[in-house]
């Protein structure tokens, strides 16, 4: 078999990596899964696709570099209005459960095994780690309440940090017989002070970097905030042993407290580098696992993971939420949920290196035990997580709830048609609509949608259902894109003005959108006739006997002066859109002037052809 050069490896790893969250999406799986199995079947145990050894020189650097950005993007996407909240229950769940975690795990592992005290410790300070890379796309499926979902975000994001600094703590207790016990906690200390203040510092200066003159060339301004924060890692690493990932996460936190006017084009460059590089590390770190082991110990491991599940987490959880008003079925939850990720499997590869280096037994048996722990995790809290968000009754909004942006009078009607069975919320401009509609009881925001910090003010990330329909087309189409990037709606209609439905229907089509009311819609019309109060409700009943059966919403002709708002099937209410089909029974719930029905003419039509056919039938 030829060999396998490195860059050929890195170039499969990538591929791998994005072809993984394509197929994760649709199959709604977690990526993770797809990463681990890719990596094992095309490593060196598989098809030899992946040639581990030839890069192993560069594992180290790039695992370092890897989890850096990874960190920094977690604090620029750190909720911290959400965690002064929750501030208690993450603060105990980040501090207490990375102890009791590595106490109890290791003295299990130490009970059940003949690894020595020193090793058993630190592969519970290894599992101890959590991941955002996993908890993430677990929160964005379940949709879990907001309290409940900023408790597992935060402490996701701060658990990495902080479990790492103490596996690096039990780490040098294990290549070092000259450290003890007494050491842990001092040290830890040291890590956690250094890493913070590395981070505020840090992040200071590059506030003032990206404020400054010098770096006003937007193209510029990611790629320098990715060298810096590098540099960051790496002067706080050489200060005090892996305290740059502290340092980094704190370092995020303080740039998007700054609300920088690009913070989003960061996130965004960010985000997106940081998926691939989780993605490419997975993969390459599960083709270098050794599967003979890893079945050799799959025993132990299913033992010590239904531990950490079921008593372990449990505990860290019932020790860290008394005061904090959570119910009861938010507790089991958070108590059933503590996936491993990235940075639990990063740092592991990192220390067997060491471990094997310095010549100290048992590395792979480690590294086989806390793979066991990250992919059972995986599996079980991503295949159960929506099934026991519905049983303990956590849930947030569900997928119904609508997020209407822009509308003006028009948006604040469709909102009203809506709310018949529906949860609405409104962002907007306008700020007479927005206080008429707050004076009805309804959740609206003054506001600009094009800034993420009104859609985490109105938390865009609960809804189900986002409607654009400012006065501009591009403006609608870019508020589609943020948040089906930024804030993963499920359900996203853009409104289009005329002239724009053929210069933008392959944009749509692109977005995975819908066009609203199946038409073009004329902004500027439809609210002046509502600011004046010209328009009138009326609604029409699809009989069983109507030629509009069958008829797609965007092949309907509807006359000027007439606007569908919603169609209600079965009691529920459904935005109107191209592919709409009506059915017998559907009521269409109509805005229009009141001309049309003292014309006595029909509000809504089938196409011309349809009636032809019907004549020549007759």
């Amino acid at each position: 078999m030829p060999t396998i050069e490195p860059t050929e490896t890195f170039v499969i790893a990538v591929l791998l990596s994005v072809g993984a969250q394509v197929l994760a999406a649709h199959w709604r799986l977690p990526a993770i899964v797809i990463w681990l199995a890719g990596g094992m079947l095309l490593g060196p145990f598989g098809l030899h696709l992946l040639n581990i050894a030839a890069i192993q020189p560069a594992m180290e650097t790039l695992i370092e570099l890897g989890l850096a950005v990874i960190l920094f993007e977690g604090g620029l996407n750190l909720n911290l209005r959400a965690l002064r909240e929750q501030g208690w229950v993450v603060g105990r769940l980040v501090l207490l459960g990375p102890l009791l975690t590595m106490l109890l795990g290791g003295g299990l592992l130490h009970t059940f095994s003949s690894l020595p005290w020193d090793m058993s410790l630190l592969f519970g300070a290894l599992v101890a780690v959590g991941g955002p890379t996993v908890i993430i796309p677990i929160v964005r499926q379940t949709r879990l309440d907001r309290k409940l979902r900023h408790i597992l975000m935060g402490e996701a994001m701060l658990i990495d940090a902080v479990g790492a600094m103490l596996a690096i703590v039990m780490l040098q207790i294990v290549i070092s017989p000259s450290f003890s016990v007494d050491f842990i906690l001092p040290e830890l200390f040291v890590k956690f002070v250094i890493g913070i203040s590395c981070g505020w510092a840090g992040g200071r200066l590059l506030t003032m970097m990206l404020r400054s003159h010098w770096l006003k060339d937007n193209e510029l301004r990611p790629t320098a905030t990715l060298a810096a924060v590098w540099a960051l890692f790496h002067l706080s690493n050489h200060i005090s042993d892996q305290a740059g990932l502290m340092a980094v996460l704190v370092a995020g936190a303080v740039l998007q407290h700054k609300h920088l006017p690009d913070i989003q084009r960061l996130r965004n460059f960010k985000g997106s580098l940081s998926t691939l590089l989780v993605g490419m590390l997975f993969v390459l770190l599960a083709a270098g696992l050794n599967l003979g082991i890893m079945v050799n110990y799959l025993g132990q491991g299913v033992l010590l993971f239904l531990a950490l599940v079921f008593i372990i987490r449990p505990l860290v959880v019932g020790s860290s939420v008394f005061g904090s008003g959570l119910n009861a079925g938010q507790i089991k939850f958070l108590a059933m949920m503590a996936p491993r990720g990235v940075v639990a499997a990063a740092i592991t590869a990192l220390f067997s290196v060491v471990i094997t280096r310095m010549g100290i037994p048992d590395a792979e048996v480690l590294e086989a035990l806390v793979y066991i722990i990250i992919i059972l995790s995986v599996l079980v809290y991503g295949l159960l997580a929506e099934p026991l968000s519905r049983a303990f009754k956590v849930e947030g909004s569900d997928e119904r709830s609508v997020l209407i942006v822009g509308g003006g009078q028009i948006g604040a009607e469709l909102g009203r048609a809506l709310s018949d069975d529906r949860e609405v919320r409104f962002l907007d401009l306008n700020a007479e609509v927005i206080g008429h509609l707050q004076r009805s009881g309804f959740q609206a925001v003054r506001g600009n949608a094009l800034d993420p910090i009104y859609m985490e003010v109105v938390h865009a990330e609960e809804i189900g259902v986002v409607v654009a329909m400012t006065g501009s087309s591009d403006h609608n189409l870019l508020i589609g894109q943020m948040v089906r990037e930024n804030f993963h709606a499920p359900e996203i209609y853009v409104a289009l003005q005329p002239g724009d439905e053929q210069k933008q229907a392959r944009m749509i089509q692109h977005l995975g959108a819908k066009r609203l009311f199946a038409r073009a819609y004329n902004y500027t019309y439809w609210n002046d006739q509502a600011y004046r109060k010209r328009l009138i409700y009326e609604t029409r009943l699809i009989e069983a006997d109507s030629p509009l059966i069958g008829v797609r919403m965007s092949d309907a002709r509807i006359p000027h002066g007439v606007q569908p708002m919603v169609i209600i099937r079965d009691g529920q209410t459904h935005l109107p859109y191209d592919d709409y089909t009506f059915a017998a029974g559907d009521e269409i719930k109509m805005l229009l002037r009141p001309e049309r029905i003292q014309e006595g003419q029909a509000l809504i039509l089938p196409p011309a052809e349809h009636l032809e056919a019907a004549a020549q039938v007759s």
